[in-house]
């Protein structure tokens, strides 16, 4: 199946998805290399983002796992609204660094709550090129934390 035809019947899911959950939020569907972008804008924004993205999270996994398997290994479905997942890696990249910090000041070491998978991606990478701390990742399923530890 093409991308196209893959945004066309993406673009009719989430239409039935927002109809039924009566959310008022329209979408705009553009096709990249590796990745199909869903935008989402409308009255009901503040309800995706709620939670720190938890519904537009949600959204974008079952599109994933619906549309997933007719995409190349390398391309994704990646659901943004208000440009949400830019100010979300701004915001855990200064975390992360803060936690850095905190962690060679107090020589402890520092857990966050759980995140997605994506976010721990962030941070990953966020701390990837500080040599005197180290990332883990502990935890199974929605559990799943990253730990910053000193090297």
């Amino acid at each position: 199946m093409s991308e196209e035809k893959i945004a066309k019947n993406l673009t009719e899911f989430v239409n039935r998805v927002l109809v039924l959950s009566q959310l008022s939020l329209t979408l705009s569907v553009t096709t990249e290399p590796n990745s199909i972008n869903v935008d989402l804008s409308g009255n009901d924004v503040s309800y995706l983002l709620g939670h720190n993205g938890e519904l537009l999270n949600a959204l974008e996994y079952l599109a994933n796992k619906n549309y997933g398997r007719f995409l190349s290994e390398d391309t994704r479905i990646v659901f943004d609204s208000s440009d949400f997942r830019s100010m979300r890696e701004k915001e855990l990249t200064l975390m992360a660094k803060h936690a850095a910090e905190r962690v060679r000041l107090t020589k402890k070491s520092f857990t966050f709550e759980p995140m997605s998978p994506n976010e721990r991606r962030i941070v990953h990478l966020a701390l990837s090129e500080i040599t005197d701390v180290h990332t883990e990742s502990h935890g199974e399923g929605d559990d799943r934390k990253v730990m910053i530890c000193l090297s």
